[in-house]
């Protein structure tokens, strides 16, 4: 496919896929692919990068018990006027060491159940500060008023 992800396309682009990546510049692109991982049941890695900052996390939110990226960030950037990398800008080397962190955090889906690198950590964002540096890890309880994962959805 080629054109933008948006609400209207993002389910059809990871049908039959075992896991999503994401790397996308901006909140409403993130939310309609991970709502779209939750309808689909794919797990999501989801890494972003902001000036020297950057997040990392794995979600199931197809999963009863675990968290979706919604849960994490809510509704509010759902919005077209919310933060992108363009116009807040990103640092060369921040990206490279979150896709590096995001490609392992990948692997660990993948070998779930088949070594011990596989504990996915599902709901668990790693922060990691480019100025200090430093690496700090936040658990995200499932928003059971989700209007993608919860029962209610």
């Amino acid at each position: 496919m080629v054109g933008r992800i948006g609400t209207d396309n993002a389910g059809r682009v990871p049908d039959g896929a075992d896991l999503v990546l994401d790397g996308c510049d901006n909140f409403r692109t993130r939310l309609a692919v991970s709502d779209a991982c939750v309808a689909l049941g794919i797990p999501l890695t989801s890494a972003a990068v902001g000036r020297f900052q950057g997040q990392v996390g794995n979600f199931a939110g197809h999963l009863a018990d675990q968290p979706c990226y919604r849960c994490w960030v809510g509704d509010a950037f759902d919005a077209e006027d919310c933060d992108t990398c363009a116009a807040d800008g990103v640092l060369g080397a921040m990206v490279g060491m979150v896709g590096t962190f995001a490609a392992m955090q990948a692997i660990r889906i993948i070998l779930d159940g088949h070594s011990a690198l596989g504990d996915p950590q599902y709901g668990r964002i790693h922060l990691i500060d480019g100025l200090t540096p430093a690496l700090r890890r936040i658990r995200v309880p499932r928003d059971p008023g989700c209007k993608a994962c919860s029962e209610a959805a």
